[in-house]
């Protein structure tokens, strides 16, 4: 070992002792404190930490929300590995944040069901998971034609409530957009079917008593006014402490919702990356989350323990702040690799095969590679049609299955798959499972979701292969779904059977459903967009810039920044463009190895001048 490679490993010691130092000072600290934390810095582990130092037998306990329940499971299941499930009971609590919200500032001050309005008060997850009869609704853009008419769900459907606004507004999702436009569907004619699904939804709350986030926020907002004596006494009582993880995706009123928590006298431990604020659909104008910063003490964690000291450098252009354009700390065991970071021409897709060359030289397979896009349409394959499930129940089930067997389906496409395959054996069993909310199927037939979860992926192993003819798939389906009962009281399957679609019986059912073939090559390489990976990491990282003026706006406003300096100045299309550039911001630091960039080649000279300028290794690479 020469001298040289004995002071890098020792540096590297000590950089990773300044990050355990800065960890272990976020498990200390007392709230209210402000955490920001850099990709791969290892906030989970300081939450777990610091709620694992908490003494057993503590009269309050602490509330931990986070903004997906994959990060709170995390937290469970780290604090149940080192022995303390204490912690994940009563006193302390830890949920989502729309959970918290609606357990301690909400559903106390619900009205009760009552024999003249019987229904009680239900959050759902999603609005998949409201009933199907109210949740789908169809559009006749022609009255007189009513064979033109066109199916959607309220899951396909981004809600907001405007400022002083009793009634949300609706918009399509942007592949979902896409899809109908088409179809022949006129903007004129989208804006008609947003109009009913922001009626339904809103009938819904009001008549059904199903609250989504929105709803759980507003409800309360007024509580934390009506009853703000009350709900002093009552979090006092229960926690001495609630942590916020990833406030970074906070709207503006989860902003005044923590700030009012706080005021009532709940200290808040805030831990966030405001590069990271991906979410401005949910705000209008900068990240909410900046208005909680200047509320506490800050704490910085800096060591990146994920990605090379390149991607690091790239990773610090992108900040909004000058004073945070330095290159955070990488501390992993690669971090010092050589590879630069790869600008490759557009062309045609071949651009994706040089990727998986470069992944291939830097001995990174497939299943280490991530494909990203800030919206779906970008993405390779995503016009296939294959992204949602058929109307038809048969084929919405075929779908599923194939989508399953897919080792490089995207996160999104994959949840729903597992949601459709789970509604397939209920609508098997269940006469009501179509009318009936997924929490009053717990009540009504005691249907547990885990065993629910596990009867799915038994499903999936048993039921046939989707290039089997429709007819013969069908039969086999039934004789599967018959062995699989949802809940202990139903011995009957009583629900709706699947048959066969008219003159498809003899066709490949994988074929009917819309199914494609995977491509062999990358088969098993992930493509996703940006917002569904938040979170996740991978070896290689390819991150598809659009030949459209976004991308113009984006890399306007990402190359007319300095390490000294300001971005451009504020506006509504410098906004969209700051948040292109968060959104970019999270897929690169995604990578711990390689970063490729895809975009139009007249780009390419401007963005290698403006990383060069940062001191950014920068390779040029040509389709």
């Amino acid at each position: 070992m020469t001298p040289q490679i004995d002071t890098d490993l020792a540096g590297l010691q000590r950089h990773r002792q300044a990050a355990i130092a800065q960890q272990a000072s976020v498990v200390a600290a007392m709230a209210p404190r402000i955490v920001i934390a850099c990709p791969g810095a290892g906030k989970t582990r300081a939450i777990v930490e610091r709620h694992c130092a908490s003494p057993k037998g503590q009269p309050t306990g602490r509330a931990v929300a986070s903004f997906t329940k994959v990060a709170a499971a995390e937290i469970r299941r780290r604090a149940h590995q080192l022995g303390r499930s204490d912690l994940l009971e009563h006193p302390h609590a830890i949920t989502t944040l729309d959970g918290f919200f609606w357990r301690f500032l909400v559903r106390p001050f619900l009205p009760r069901p009552t024999n003249s309005n019987p229904r009680p008060f239900r959050r759902l997850e999603s609005w998949r998971d409201a009933p199907r009869e109210l949740r789908q609704f169809t559009y006749l853009p022609d009255p007189g034609n009513p064979k033109a008419r066109y199916a959607f769900d309220l899951a396909e459907f981004q809600f907001r409530y405007v400022a002083g606004g009793q009634a949300p507004v609706a918009t399509l999702t942007g592949l979902e957009r896409v899809e109908r436009g088409r179809k022949q569907l006129t903007d004129d004619q989208i804006a008609a079917v947003c109009q009913l699904a922001a009626k339904r939804r809103t009938t819904l709350a009001n008549d059904e008593h199903m609250f989504t986030g929105e709803e759980t926020r507003r409800a309360a907002y007024n509580f934390l006014t009506t009853y703000a004596d009350r709900l002093a006494d009552t979090l006092a009582q229960r926690f001495h402490e609630l942590v916020v993880d990833e406030a970074q995706d906070c709207s503006d009123t989860d902003v005044e919702l923590l700030l009012r928590v706080s005021a009532l006298g709940l200290p808040l431990l805030v831990i966030a990356d405001p590069d990271q604020a991906i979410y401005g659909f949910r705000t209008q104008g900068p990240p909410a989350i900046t208005r909680l910063l200047a509320t506490a003490d800050v704490i910085h964690l800096r060591g990146n323990w994920r990605s090379s000291s390149v991607i690091c450098g790239l990773a610090a252009t992108m900040r909004a702040e000058p004073d945070r354009r330095v290159a955070d700390t990488a501390l992993a065991d690669h971090h010092c690799i050589g590879l630069p970071v790869h600008l490759i021409a557009h062309a045609n897709g071949a651009e994706i095969a040089v990727f998986h060359a470069l992944a291939t030289t830097a001995q990174i397979p497939p299943a280490q590679r991530l494909i990203l896009a800030h919206a779906s349409a970008t993405l390779p394959g995503m016009r296939s049609g294959s992204r949602r499930p058929p109307p038809n129940p048969s084929l919405a089930l075929v779908w599923a299955v194939g989508i399953l067997r897919q080792a490089s389906a995207d996160q999104r496409t994959r949840v729903l798959a597992e949601q459709t395959l789970q509604t397939a054996i209920l609508r098997h069993w269940l006469p009501d499972a179509d009318r009936a909310a997924s929490v009053d199927l717990h009540d009504n037939h005691g249907v547990d979701r885990w065993h629910l979860r596990r009867l799915a992926a038994r499903a999936l192993q048993e039921l046939p292969d989707t290039s089997t003819p429709m007819a013969a798939w069908c039969s086999a389906a039934r004789e599967v779904l018959d062995i699989l009962p949802p809940a202990p009281t139903v011995g009957t399957p009583l629900g709706i059977k699947l048959t066969t679609p008219s003159g498809g019986g003899n066709r490949a059912a994988g074929t009917l459903a819309g199914l494609t073939k995977a491509s062999s090559e990358g088969a098993e390489c992930r493509t996703d967009t940006v917002h569904q990976v938040k979170g996740e990491e991978a070896d290689a990282v390819l991150v598809l810039l659009p030949d459209d003026e976004r991308t113009v706006r984006l890399l306007s406003h990402w190359t007319a920044s300095h390490p000294s300096g300001p971005a451009t100045p504020s506006g509504r299309d410098s906004e969209d463009a700051a948040e292109a550039l968060r959104v970019l911001y999270v897929a690169v630091t995604r990578a711990k190895r390689l970063v490729a960039l895809a975009l139009p080649e007249q780009h390419i000279p401007a963005v290698n001048q403006h990383l060069g300028t940062f001191g950014v290794h920068v390779e040029t690479t040509k389709s």
